[in-house]
C-alpha cells in the first residue's frame, strides 16, 4: 500500500522535467548575475536601512538557483530511462510542478 498522494513517472518524461527544470534555474541565475553586473557598473551599494546589500541578496540568489540547475542535471544525467519513478510531493516541488505548500 502507497501511503499518501503519490504519482508514477516513466524515466524518460523525468528526465525532461528535470532538464525543464534545470533551464529555468540556468536563466534565473543569469538574470540575477546580470541584476548584480548592472549594480556593479552604475555602484550601487546598500543602504542601512534597506535590510542590507542587494549585491550580496542576488549573489546568494544567483548561487540557489546555480545549485539546483546543477543537481537537476546529474540527476536527469543519471536516471535509468527504463524504470517508473513513484514521486511524492517533495518531488514534484523540486520539479517545479508542485508550486507552494498548503
Amino acid at each position: 500500500m502507497t501511503e499518501g498522494l503519490k504519482v508514477t513517472v516513466k524515466g524518460a518524461e523525468l528526465r525532461a522535467l528535470c532538464l525543464e527544470r534545470v533551464e529555468h534555474h540556468s536563466q534565473r541565475a543569469k538574470v540575477y548575475a546580470d541584476q548584480a553586473a548592472s549594480m556593479e557598473a552604475n555602484e550601487i551599494e546598500g543602504m542601512n536601512y534597506t535590510g542590507g546589500d542587494p549585491k550580496r541578496q542576488l549573489r546568494e540568489r544567483r548561487e540557489h538557483h546555480e545549485a539546483e540547475a546543477g543537481e537537476l542535471q546529474f540527476i536527469g544525467d543519471h536516471l535509468n530511462l527504463a524504470e517508473d519513478y513513484l514521486l511524492g510531493r517533495d518531488d514534484l516541488q523540486k520539479l517545479g510542478i508542485c508550486k507552494g505548500r498548503y
